[in-house]
């Protein structure tokens, strides 16, 4: 007859703490995994998106470096430009400027001003403290303010004097423009006699580090101009 096998408790002991030992070798992973290995992973993909940044922006400047002459002739062409586009405004438009138009005009065709009406100034563009500071460029550290001013000139001609009026206007360049013309014949003193006005525009610059200039009035001055009386230039 065959013996019945004698139940052991110390090896259902030794299975049961090795069976301990696996969970706990096993919690031990996964709080290993979920708390270290997991944020270290997590930091290299930060670091990996880093890197290529990081090369990219090399890539940038090292592109910049290679083409750091080209790059110094373009900076060096604008700030040119820039300076020779400011330089042509003057610092302000004063009434005596509005007058040396009129003289102009008087020393050239044959016209009689009745009104002469000066706007204010207008902004029309301007350029923050910040920006010009940012872009660096020399003599320049203020705002840049563009203003303009109309001057209404209501005047007696006729049409080949004021072809004559126009080309003056226009002979002063980007500072002024004409805005309007409106004439209207005056068919009580000949068949070529205008009356009308002719609106002229002064652009001016603030921030440019320009210094005004008053005009030369001095013949006006001298009463050698009637600006309101038709005026024959001497040396026609």
């Amino acid at each position: 007859m065959a013996s019945k096998k004698k139940f052991n408790v110390q090896s259902l002991n030794n299975q049961k703490v090795f069976l301990y030992i696996v969970l706990a070798g096993l919690i031990g992973f996964l709080a290993f995994y979920m708390f270290v290995y997991q944020k270290l992973q997590e930091k290299t993909q930060a670091l990996h998106s880093e890197n290529v940044n990081l090369r990219t922006r090399v890539e940038e400047l090292k592109e910049v470096y290679d083409n750091m002459d080209g790059y110094k002739l373009m900076i060096d062409a604008m700030d040119k430009d820039i300076h020779e586009k400011l330089s042509i405004f003057p610092a302000d438009a004063r009434e005596e400027d509005a007058l040396v138009t009129a003289v102009d005009t008087l020393n050239k065709a044959y016209v009689r001003y009745t009104t002469i009406n000066i706007g204010a100034k207008e902004d029309v563009y301007e350029i923050p403290e910040e920006t010009v500071k940012t872009a660096g460029l020399a003599d320049y550290d203020d705002k840049i303010l563009v203003q303009k001013r109309t001057v209404a000139y209501v005047n007696d001609t006729d049409y080949i004097n004021l072809k004559t009026i126009v080309e003056t206007v226009l002979a002063y360049g980007g500072v002024k423009k004409i805005n309007n013309i409106i004439y209207s014949k005056n068919d009580g003193e000949g068949d070529s006699y205008l009356t009308g006005t002719i609106e002229v525009t002064d652009f001016i610059a603030e921030g440019t580090g320009a210094e005004y200039t008053a005009p030369d009035l001095k013949d006006y001055e001298a009463g050698l101009y009637d600006l309101f009386g038709i005026v024959k230039n001497p040396n026609r």
